[in-house]
């Protein structure tokens, strides 16, 4: 069987067990379910949007349910989403505690064949532009990271679910003499649209921000983009777990749980440091080295 044949088949029966889940759990007595729904800049950090307030939009009962189900089956693009923050659904879906066999056993079919998949790709001799082309050849338009997206379900008997923000950041110290240098190189190199004569003024006002700088180093604080994530703690003794948001949680349990929503990205708390810059453009932080 050649490569392209068994990444087919495989994918095929991807599609016919994420079908059996989603008709399952549509046609299941859900106690719960909740998803966020983020806006299309969400994440992307290529321009000013990443500083934005991101706002998700909260559903519940049975608009959630088909939200999830749809994320589920989600293995092309929304072309409403930037293309460098893939689509993401973070929510959770409760059920009663009898159909935790049933769904969890096609669960684990879909995960299993999800991890098929990336291993028949990652195992192949083939480049990163021929796994792509692959991949795409047997799902026109998919993107691989959400095709290998597992969906993650829960054993023991949940107690709360919070949704949270995990922003993390790049830190790095350079020595200022080595950054001067660099912005002197810049200042020679103009961005596309400018001319050296325009770019100049502004890398000689940021050679001069530097230079008035107390210390030795330069503190490079750069946002990562940023990803949902859900705490999950248990009425028994399981230690509390968490996953990233990439898709809604199914969880069993029958009475009702806490849930702590999903906020604003950015609050008033936080807009201050996040705005703290020397220099923003380069994620100069203005602040002691």
């Amino acid at each position: 069987m050649s490569l392209y044949t068994e990444i087919a088949y495989t994918y095929n029966q991807l599609v016919q067990f994420t079908d059996l889940l989603n008709q399952s759990l549509l046609e299941t007595e859900v106690i719960h379910a909740q998803c966020y729904k983020l806006p299309a800049v969400a994440g992307d950090m290529s321009d000013s949007s990443g500083w934005e307030f991101i706002e998700p939009e909260s559903f519940t009962g049975f608009t959630a349910l088909s939200m999830a189900t749809g994320a589920f089956s989600r293995f092309t693009p929304d072309y409403q989403y930037s293309a460098k923050y893939p689509f993401r659904l973070p929510g959770v879906i409760q059920l009663n505690p009898v159909h935790r066999e049933r769904i969890s056993e096609l669960v684990y079919q879909c995960n299993h064949l999800k991890l098929k998949i990336k291993t028949l790709i990652n195992s192949s001799t083939l480049n990163q532009t021929k796994k792509r082309e692959l991949i795409q050849s047997v799902c026109p338009n998919a993107i691989t990271l959400q095709i290998y997206r597992l969906i993650k379900t829960t054993s023991s008997p949940v107690k709360r679910v919070g949704f949270t923000w995990c922003n993390k950041n790049s830190m790095r110290r350079i020595r200022k003499s080595e950054f001067l240098d660099y912005l002197q190189r810049s200042k020679n190199n103009p961005p596309s649209g400018q001319t050296k004569a325009q770019w100049a003024p502004w890398v000689d006002k940021e050679i001069a921000l530097i230079n008035k700088k107390a210390g030795e180093y330069v503190r490079i604080k750069r946002p990562l983009p940023i990803v949902p994530k859900l705490n999950i703690s248990f009425i028994d003794d399981t230690k509390t777990i968490m996953f990233y948001g990439h898709l809604p949680v199914i969880i069993f349990t029958e009475q009702p749980i806490k849930i702590r929503p999903l906020k604003c990205y950015i609050n008033e708390r936080n807009k201050k440091q996040l705005y703290d810059y020397l220099i923003k453009r380069l994620y100069v932080v203005n602040s002691p080295s």
